[in-house]
């Protein structure tokens, strides 16, 4: 990529990456350094032309997630979307792909050092300060 003075690297993290209590300590920790680890060569390629970005997705059913909290897929997706912020969807992995592919294209030729949260608004609120709900409950 440095002779081309092109090129685009993703990273891959996890909505861990922006906030705290989201996994243990230890699965927070590796993906905060995925992220520094992200931004720190997107300085330093950055003068060769390299955009450097990371993607930080929501927890979505995959094999592992499945297996590692023992739920099915239907039972994951329920406690996620209960815990998410967008209402009414679920993250697919095809959300994240398709992320990726953003961030590799040409439309993306200015983005780098970026940490995209595909997390449906996840890591901007926190859940325990109660929103009013509209409408109104009777």
């Amino acid at each position: 990529m440095i002779p081309a003075r092109a090129g685009s690297i993703i990273s891959s993290a996890s909505v861990s990456s922006c906030v705290g209590a989201a996994a243990s300590h230890a699965y927070t920790a590796s993906k905060h350094a995925v992220l520094g680890l992200t931004r720190n060569a997107a300085v330093e390629l950055g003068q060769f032309g390299i955009r450097v970005n990371c993607l930080s997705p929501y927890a979505m059913v995959t094999p592992l997630a499945t297996k590692f909290v023992g739920l099915s897929d239907d039972l994951f997706e329920a406690m996620m979307e209960s815990r998410g912020n967008l209402k009414g969807r679920t993250l697919r992995v095809d959300d994240v792909a398709n992320a990726a592919l953003y961030l590799a294209s040409d439309e993306a030729q200015f983005v780098s050092g970026h940490n995209l949260a595909v997390d449906g608004g996840f890591t901007v609120g926190n859940p325990s300060l109660k929103m009013f709900q509209y409408p109104p409950e009777s």
